[in-house]
């Protein structure tokens, strides 16, 4: 996926004015990860050439906002968590989050078939009236299977009574065959299942039927209605819409999802699943137990509260709420940041003018608070320390000058380099975000062109 985060700001290269909308499918990683990267400023600059920006859960949405502080510094700046402000292309970008989900519809069409219940039938046959706990999964090292097994042969350990009445389904449909690390996983998954089939199998049956292959629909949609319990174990894991798919397919006897905490789903579905830490054998082993003896009234209102949630959010709803946002919400904030025209001189609103000659008439005293960046300076003279233009020093003097009006300069740059900028002007000097502040306002009126004064860390 990292190749298409450098798009953006080609796209935007190529045409400046074009609304551009990038999503995310899978997790964005804690901002110390992202850190440890060659080329993650690379990365990040392709990004920011988006409009908007979107994400499965607020979790990946704030790692990516603490990913772009910590990488660009003071080149970007990130504003109510919902939108980040790139200086030095003067562009803003809206940050949101858009859960993904299914399409409901195409799974009841498709249990309607008569090829998918005669496969119901099949199934229900092959399994003689035995409890089903079915996974499905990506060979891949994020989906946890590893991580299932070991919970599966925790619950035989501990159940020995359940060992003749539950049957274990897990289909793993082969990904990147030829990657020698994903082979690996294979053989080591391979070893597991004949491990625990061969210490709780018999001659005539065993525990765990494992295929490395995929299914058709109309088999997977029969496998899910079948089945007592989904048992999803990522480590991590965008959304997981395979937990959607079993309870679009859940019938009037409702099965349990068990779902991993650290799968993107477990922050949509948390309301009806049983919620497990796929790092904990014993935790997965209970919560299969659980569900196998789940009371069919519980069973019945976590399905209720889990079919609603995916009902409503289909993947035509999340494509909508992107698309929607992508043409209202970026224009907003565009004109919020105020980066249409950072380059020109902007008069202040009449009514602060007219306030502030008020507040001096009446004998009141007056504190106008001006940080550098942007008020004072463009962002590249902020960046390159160029000096204070002339026309905004004459300004700072005059406005200090007046009576009972107290001017604070604010920036986050060092010290030194403040003090520079502001040589000889009677101000308040806040720099290094409040930790060093200095009033000059005696000493630069005491002394002609005095920069020195008094400062204390803050």
């Amino acid at each position: 996926d990292y190749h298409l985060m450098l798009v953006p700001q080609l796209v935007r290269e190529r045409r400046p004015k074009v609304k551009i909308g990038w999503f995310l499918h899978v997790p964005w990683c804690a901002a110390e990860t992202y850190a440890t990267f060659p080329r993650r400023k690379e990365v990040m600059r392709g990004l920011l050439g988006a409009d908007l920006i979107g994400f499965h859960v607020y979790d990946y949405a704030r790692h990516f906002m603490d990913s772009v502080m910590r990488t660009l510094g003071v080149e970007a700046s990130v504003h109510r968590e919902t939108y980040v402000r790139d200086h030095t292309k003067g562009h803003s970008l809206s940050v949101g989050v858009f859960p993904i989900g299914i399409d409901p519809v195409r799974f009841d069409k498709a249990l309607d078939l008569i090829e998918t219940k005669d496969k119901i039938i099949d199934v229900k046959r092959r399994f003689d009236g035995r409890l089903v706990v079915l996974g499905i999964d990506r060979l891949d090292y994020i989906k946890g299977i590893p991580h299932k097994l070991a919970g599966i042969h925790r619950f035989l350990q501990d159940n020995p009574a359940m060992r003749r009445r539950v049957v274990f389904v897990q289909i793993a449909v082969p990904s990147r065959t030829h990657v020698p690390g994903y082979q690996k996983l294979r053989d080591a998954v391979h070893r597991q299942v004949a491990f625990i089939n061969g210490q709780f199998g018999t001659l005539g049956d065993i525990p765990v039927h494992y295929l490395d292959r995929s299914c058709d629909m109309t088999e997977l949609c029969a496998l899910y209605f079948v089945a007592d319990a989904l048992l999803v174990t990522s480590l991590r894991d965008g959304m997981n819409l395979v937990s959607f798919e079993y309870v679009a397919c859940q019938g009037r006897s409702p099965g349990v999802l068990i779902l991993s905490e650290l799968a993107g789903a477990a922050q949509c579905l948390r309301a009806g699943a049983l919620m497990v830490n796929p790092y904990d054998a014993g935790e997965v082993a209970g919560a299969i137990s659980a569900a196998l003896n789940m009371g069919s009234a519980e069973r019945a209102e976590r399905m209720s509260h889990l079919k609603s949630y995916v009902c409503r959010h289909t993947a035509q709803t999340w494509a909508e709420e992107f698309l929607l946002s992508l043409v209202h919400e970026a224009a907003e904030i565009k004109a919020e940041s105020g980066f249409a025209s950072l380059g020109a001189t902007q008069r202040l609103p009449q009514r602060a003018v007219q306030r502030f000659q008020e507040v001096g008439a009446t004998g009141g005293h007056r504190l106008v608070v001006l940080g550098v960046l942007h008020a004072l300076l463009d962002y590249a003279s902020f960046r390159m320390l160029g000096a204070l233009p002339g026309a905004a020093r004459d300004a700072i003097a005059a406005i200090a000058a007046a009576p009972r009006t107290t001017v604070v300069i604010v920036s986050s740059r060092e010290r030194a380099v403040l003090s520079e900028w502001c040589a000889g002007l009677p101000v308040w000097l806040v720099a290094e975000n409040g930790l060093f502040i200095s009033d000059r306002t005696h000493a630069t009126r005491n002394r002609r062109g005095g920069a020195s004064g008094g400062g204390h860390g803050g």
